[in-house]
């Protein structure tokens, strides 16, 4: 059974007519002159007809017809049986035009009746050069075919709840390279082409985890980069906890703290601290036990509310 049969391919107008006039305007040379005479000649036609609704749809066949006879259509899916997983698991694949370098990726969407589809978006650009175009599809199509496949078990939320909101971005940043990493090494050792080599990809691993010694980032890295089957829960796991802080047993420099969960290399000595902040502490959170310590930021806010006599909460 062919893709087509069984994943039904979807483009945005403007999409589609912005590839073609990129090819019309010979930034992508794969258009003929009297090719060109011909698209505008059609084109030129559709400005005849009186309807808005059933005009813009003249257009889009006009753009689509010659989408597919400049050869965009192939090019965007003829990597497709590399993915093979993708053809079963999805019910729409589309394609959409991103305005900006951060709009770039693949994302997957998700019904409630689990019905899932697909969506590309990339920068017109990209269509002028095949090579770059392939290295970059066949990266988001690898992460499309990781998400439906049942070895990787992704999920999208990476929503943590004892993360304040710059810890949740630093989060999803480490996950995403830790992600791409894999993809790229499982390209490379497949003969293709990637979006970034071993050298800057373990530049950038070294930048994100730098607090670790080199053994250990050298270490890490190309278990990463040679990893057969990744899995979403190893890399959230490292993403999420680097330094393997929720294992430890006492307060450590770096850790976050039990009350405002922000990482702190400054904590309270227990011992020192009044009883009426004690009780004050303990009001507030029932759970909290001396042993998971404080940082001072937070032992001052309660130490204060105590002394003023004002309700001890901490908008954080």
């Amino acid at each position: 059974m062919s893709e087509r049969e069984t994943m039904h391919l979807r483009y945005d107008d403007d999409f589609v007519e912005a590839a073609v006039f990129l090819c019309a305007s010979g930034r992508r040379p794969c258009a003929p002159a009297m090719q060109i005479r011909r698209f505008h000649a059609e084109r030129e036609k559709c400005y005849t007809v009186a309807d808005p609704d059933e005009r813009n749809a003249a257009f889009f066949e006009v753009h689509l017809s010659w989408f597919r006879e400049w050869g965009l259509e192939q090019l965007l899916t003829g990597l497709l049986h590399e993915y093979p997983l993708l053809p079963g698991a999805l019910n729409v694949l589309a394609f959409r035009q991103a305005r900006v370098k951060n709009e770039e990726g693949a994302e997957m969407y998700v019904s409630a009746n689990k019905v899932r589809n697909a969506m590309v978006a990339l920068r017109m650009d990209r269509l002028e050069r095949d090579e770059p175009l392939l290295r970059f599809l066949r990266h988001e199509f690898m992460h499309l075919q990781d998400m439906v496949d049942p070895a990787f078990a992704y999920s999208p939320h990476i929503h943590l709840p004892t993360h304040n909101q710059t810890q949740q971005r630093i989060t999803r940043e480490r996950y995403r390279l830790l992600w791409d990493i894999t993809i790229d090494g499982r390209l490379t050792r497949r003969g293709r082409d990637t979006i970034a080599n071993h050298e800057k990809h373990q530049a950038l691993f070294g930048r994100a985890f730098s607090f670790w010694v080199e053994d250990k980032r050298d270490h890490v890295f190309e278990s990463y980069w040679n990893e057969h089957t990744p899995r979403h829960e190893n890399i959230l796991a490292l993403a999420a906890d680097p330094r393997d802080l929720n294992h430890a047993q006492e307060p450590l420099p770096g850790g976050s703290c039990p009350l405002c969960h922000f990482p702190t290399f400054e904590w309270t000595d227990i011992p020192t601290l009044n009883p009426e902040t004690l009780s004050t502490v303990r009001t507030q959170f029932p759970s909290w036990t001396s042993d998971q310590g404080v940082c001072k930021r937070c032992a001052e806010i309660y130490e204060l509310a105590g002394k003023f006599e004002l309700p001890a909460t901490m908008v954080l």
